[in-house]
């Protein structure tokens, strides 16, 4: 039976620490694949600053191109409106293997809001949702049907590596691969429009 993990969030960039998780995840969980699933339009959080999801798909297959157990979906990408995981998620299923074990990663800052799903009930009958440590994140894991893994935390933040490049600075390979950080440079991505304009 495949056990199957599947990473959701803007990856917007993907960074060390997201590829910290998902290999931790990849062990700890001892998944056959990873999916990496870039959002589209997240309901809850909105896409102020949020790079076109073609970069953030070509940035994420740059990031994982060494590893043959993982793979990025472009579900959400291509798809028109907000992305709801739940119908993500069904969505997946049609192609995945019909006794797959899934598993959801999911950071321990986004535990509180999980009640505020569409169709969360309808989710936990599908998957299992995996937490992943954050920093600062309060321990939320109470509920029986969220499975905590028990992995060390990279102090990286997409947040902190966009205004590096906002400031002109690059982030150090402590933060971001570099070659991510080759494309973010070559594609101006998260500089401000009017030095865009005048590069």
């Amino acid at each position: 039976m495949a056990r199957i993990g599947l990473y959701g969030g803007c990856f917007n960039p993907v960074h060390v620490g997201h590829l910290a998780a998902a290999h931790g995840a990849v062990n700890a969980l001892a998944l056959d694949r990873l999916i990496f699933i870039p959002s589209g339009n997240p309901p809850l959080k909105g896409n102020a600053g949020l790079a076109d999801g073609a970069h953030r798909l070509a940035m994420l297959d740059i990031a994982i191109a060494d590893d043959p157990r993982m793979e990025v979906s472009p579900i959400e990408i291509h798809r028109d409106g907000p992305s709801f995981t739940v119908e993500t998620i069904e969505a997946l299923r049609r192609d995945l293997p019909a006794d797959a074990d899934l598993f959801f990663l999911l950071g321990s800052d986004c535990v509180d809001r999980l009640p505020q799903w569409k169709g969360i009930e309808a989710l936990h009958a599908m998957l299992r949702f995996a937490i992943l440590p954050r920093s600062g994140a309060a321990d939320a894991t109470h509920d029986d049907r969220l499975e905590k893994l028990d992995l060390p935390q990279v102090d990286a933040s997409s947040t902190q590596v966009r205004a590096m490049f906002a400031a002109g600075q690059c982030p150090p390979a402590s933060l971001l691969p570099l070659a991510v950080a080759d494309y973010i440079r070559l594609h101006g991505l998260y500089v401000p429009q009017a030095e865009r304009a005048c590069a």
